[in-house]
């Protein structure tokens, strides 16, 4: 699957997008609680940048990205983007115990997926970096998984890739069908099936604000739209009018998933005055529905 991918800094304007989340001041996002992880092994040492880290990928952070901010298991983290539309999440862990859990994690959680993953690891800086090739499923030029371990010295733990699609059968032309008379019977009423629903929660998560973008409202409130809009009190009526009154189009830039299945992102908004805001947030989704959120304005 791929993932599409910011400039009001008030909340109020948040809200005034309509985006159908919680929002939190900037840099208060609650995150999922840090698992608990045997003692180190090793003595403890300075934990590295990962801000400085990311930078030495050649990705360019995210607006707002710092070195403060805390993953899961409490290691600093920072995200970014690189050429191609591939992003890159860099987590550095002041444990060994806690960079073994990082390294668990990350190369579970992304060998299972149905998208374009690379999971790298430096043992020397209890570094655990984490590449998605974004909405085009390939790398581009200098960004594999390969290469940007080169780059910052350290060694790939998984490189994944879609199976490429089968080239089309070819067949010799078919004669042409004698003529027939259409059939008298009207076309049955009977709807289509319904669809299975998106088990991948990063996949249901890019759905909702494809489908937001597309103005396909009815689809994103039957996904999450519903539950995130009871969180800010509103109708199906002000919710709809919240997007479509001020929002252009909405892609996400990078995401991830956690530990406890917590997807999270940063959300480019575009406004009809031109204006892009830029939003950092965390999803619960369980059987393909969006059932909470948490939001705050970074840019």
């Amino acid at each position: 699957m791929s993932i599409v991918r910011t400039a009001s800094a008030t909340l109020a304007g948040a809200v005034a997008l309509g985006l159908g989340l919680s929002l939190t001041a900037c840099g208060s996002a609650t995150q999922p609680a840090a698992a608990s992880h045997p003692a180190a092994s090793s003595p403890a040492v300075a934990q590295p940048d990962a801000l400085i880290i990311l930078r030495q990928t050649g990705a360019t952070p995210d607006p707002g990205t710092t070195s403060g901010e805390h993953d899961a298991y409490g290691n600093l983290m920072a995200t970014g983007t690189l050429p191609g539309g591939a992003s890159a999440s860099v987590h550095t862990s002041a444990s060994q115990a806690a960079f073994s859990a990082e390294k668990s994690s990350a190369v579970s959680t992304y060998a299972e997926s149905d998208f374009t993953a690379g999971v790298v690891a430096i043992p020397a800086e209890w570094t655990v970096i984490i590449v998605n090739s974004g909405p085009s499923e390939t790398w581009a030029k200098g960004v594999a998984p390969a290469q940007i371990a080169a780059r910052v010295h350290g060694t790939v733990l998984l490189s994944t890739t879609p199976p490429a699609a089968a080239p089309p059968k070819t067949t010799p032309p078919a004669a042409a069908p004698p003529k027939t008379t259409p059939p008298t019977t009207q076309p049955s009423n009977t709807p289509a099936p319904v669809q299975p629903p998106l088990t991948n929660g990063v996949a249901v998560v890019t759905q909702y604000y494809q489908d937001v973008s597309e103005k396909n409202y009815a689809a994103a409130w039957a996904i999450g739209g519903r539950n995130l809009a009871a969180e800010n009190g509103q109708t199906y009526a002000s919710w709809v009018a919240g997007y479509a009154d001020t929002t252009a189009s909405i892609s996400i830039t990078s995401y991830g998933t956690w530990s406890n299945g917590t997807v999270w992102c940063y959300i480019s908004a575009v406004q009809y005055s031109g204006a892009v805001n830029t939003y950092y947030g965390t999803y619960t989704v369980a059987n393909g529905v969006i059932g909470s959120a948490s939001i705050r304005q970074v840019g």
